[in-house]
């Protein structure tokens, strides 16, 4: 992929990023998955959280959203996707540090001691959430579960 991606979707599990990023080349965007796994494992010492990217370019991010939130209904392909709570941004990075400095090591000896907590992290409003906390699912006008919905379907 060339130019600069941006990352359309975060899951927890590889296999979820892969069937995303299957159906938007399906539909003609170019994605790729970025599994930053072994950098958690190894770098944070910590069980892989929100590990997996699925990535587009910038000048796809607005139409890949939209293609899947459209497929959503019937495919069900952002069932476990991990999104912030506070706007709903799918740029989600676990844990809160920052991967550009030698500073972290130094933060994951205050986690391995129970001295700070590691959190998730939202790239986009800055909002920081316990990985205890879940995320209530997403609701229709009437405040009802989209994902529990009884009858027939359009």
């Amino acid at each position: 992929m060339t130019g600069r991606t941006t990352t359309v979707a975060t899951f927890n599990e590889l296999e979820d990023a892969e069937a995303v990023a299957k159906r938007l080349i399906e539909a003609g965007v170019e994605a790729d998955v970025a599994d930053e796994s072994r950098l958690q494992k190894y770098w944070f010492l910590s069980r892989p959280l929100a590990s997996e990217k699925v990535e587009v370019s910038e000048k796809d991010f607005d139409r890949a959203r939209a293609l899947l939130e459209g497929v959503e209904d019937k495919e069900h392909l952002l069932a476990h996707e991990i999104l912030c709570p506070q706007c709903g941004s799918p740029k989600v990075d676990y844990p809160q540090f920052t991967r550009k400095f030698v500073l972290p090591t130094l933060v994951e000896v205050f986690c391995f001691l129970h001295i700070l907590d590691k959190q998730f992290y939202c790239k986009n409003c800055q909002n920081t959430w316990s990985p205890k906390v879940r995320v209530p699912p997403p609701l229709d006008v009437l405040n009802w579960r989209k994902d529990k919905l009884v009858g027939p379907q359009s």
